[in-house]
């Protein structure tokens, strides 16, 4: 069961010192990656297989982008409460306005005479008038959401996805560790497979400079001589061929491991893996327990349900508080201040939105069922990967048994024929064509030993326990 995930309540002050400890963190990240990597520099030209674990989980671009997964997904519960945190908006004008006006009258001299006022002429006069002012309003407004019933669904969602992204970091961890070893184990296999095909190589030179002395004396005919040249090119084209190969897999596992494409070294064989084979019901069930991706798989069901949650909790109501404050001066010949407030509380209940809200809810509900779908298929997926992979050790143990008897017997034979070649009872045929069986049965023993020793790390890779140890220590809490 995924955890419950719970809400907290004084989360702003959490929230402030998390982001500003982003930077350090990151820092620390980067120091502890630079230490690791120098740990595992490839001294003198050999290259351990642990050291290749460790340098592929300090320099591994795959995992490192599984890691910003998580760092993304650690903001999903902090986005979800942000829902519910406070709103400050302030505001502020300022109006300035200037009006003016200007007229001309007439105005008529009068004099008085007897009593009476006489006009006596008239004159042109300019009246103006002017006014100045200005109008400044500054506001603050602060919004507290109170009920949001989308809030703890998201909130779940991104606790759920916190949980998903480090199962998903630590699968990705197994992957490439065990892609580490199949390309190490590669290069050990083409590097014995070139050692064989130098003995072959030698053993064919052999029986060429043996069938010329004996054509020189008149004891074969120049066919024998003809046949083994020919068997010595073929030995020599095919050494040419596999020490190729030998380079393109030692390139693949210095790019595996970001070293530098002129960097060199060899490989050093580690010991045997233990060979015990577990019963298959009990790989099984390991597998259950432990597989990350089927891990994934149950949260991605939960996650469906939180987002379905949250298109259930646009229904219920949302309830804001809201305070206004506002401050407003006027200038001019008419000065004046106001100041005022308004504290709203405002409930929000929709009602009909058209049919989406509908629309999305019978779209997660399905999808929910899709997912539970792809769970199912995501248990059967394990189930086979368990069966093929026991089921591999399992014929590869029986399978080397035989190798062993045949790469025997065919050195045996190919010594008795050589000795039979030489004292005149055998023929050149007979010399070539046991060589060839034994140049066959080593390198098919050889592929066939490096293949199980990967068979056995790749049991463990299916059943989730493949290199336990460095993926818990490289858990991020």
């Amino acid at each position: 069961m995924s955890p419950r995930p719970t809400f907290p309540r004084p989360y702003f002050v959490p929230v402030l010192l998390a982001l500003l400890a982003l930077p350090a963190m990151h820092a620390v990240a980067e120091r502890v990656s630079d230490k690791a990597i120098e740990k595992t520099t490839v001294t003198g030209g050999a290259l351990t297989l642990e050291q290749a674990y460790d340098r592929a989980l300090a320099t591994d671009q795959t995992i490192r982008i599984a890691y910003w997964e998580i760092r993304k997904a650690n903001l999903l519960p902090w986005s979800a409460l942000a829902k519910l945190g406070p709103q400050l908006t302030a505001s502020g004008s300022y109006n300035r306005h200037d009006h003016g006006t200007r007229s001309t009258i007439v105005q008529t001299d009068t004099v008085l005479v007897d009593g009476v006022s006489t006009p006596v002429g008239s004159s042109f006069v300019d009246v103006s008038n002017h006014a100045r002012g200005g109008v400044g309003e500054a506001g603050i407004t602060y919004t507290q959401p109170l009920i949001d019933f989308t809030v703890f669904p998201a909130f779940r969602f991104g606790t759920l996805s916190k949980v998903s992204t480090r199962y998903q970091h630590q699968f990705t961890i197994r992957e490439t560790l065990f892609g580490v070893a199949s390309a190490f184990y590669e290069v050990l296999k083409q590097q014995r497979l070139v050692e064989v095909d130098r003995e072959t190589l030698r053993l064919t030179n052999q029986q060429l400079d043996l069938a010329q002395k004996r054509a020189n004396v008149g004891e074969v005919t120049r066919a024998d001589v003809l046949r083994a040249t020919v068997t010595v090119e073929q030995a020599r084209q095919q050494l040419v061929q596999d020490e190729g190969v030998l380079d393109i897999d030692r390139n693949a596992l210095a790019n595996i491991l970001n070293f530098a494409p002129d960097t060199h070294f060899s490989v050093v064989e580690p010991p045997d893996y233990p060979s015990a084979l577990p019963m298959f019901t009990d790989l099984l069930s390991r597998a259950y327990g432990h597989r990350e991706d089927l891990k994934v798989a149950d949260l991605a069901v939960d996650q469906d349900v939180s987002r379905r949650n949250q298109i259930v909790g646009t229904y219920g109501p949302k309830v804001v508080a809201q305070l206004d404050a506002n401050r407003a001066h006027s200038s001019g010949s008419s000065a004046n201040s106001t100041n005022d407030w308004d504290a709203v509380v405002s409930v929000q209940v929709p009602i009909f939105t058209g049919g989406q809200r509908e629309v999305d809810l019978l779209t997660a509900n399905r999808q929910i069922e899709q997912t539970k779908l792809e769970r199912d298929k995501t248990a059967k997926t394990v189930e086979v990967d368990v069966k093929n992979a026991w089921v591999t050790v399992r014929t590869l143990q029986q399978t080397l048994k035989a190798l062993h008897a045949q790469v025997v017997a065919a050195e045996q034979g190919y010594h008795d024929l050589e000795i039979q070649y030489r004292a005149g009872t055998a023929t050149s045929v007979d010399v070539l064509t046991s060589l060839h069986d034994l140049n066959d049965a080593r390198k098919d023993l050889a592929v066939q030993t490096y293949g199980f020793q990967v068979a056995l790390r790749n049991l463990e890779q299916v059943t989730g326990i493949f290199q336990e140890a460095r993926v818990q220590r490289s858990k991020i809490p």
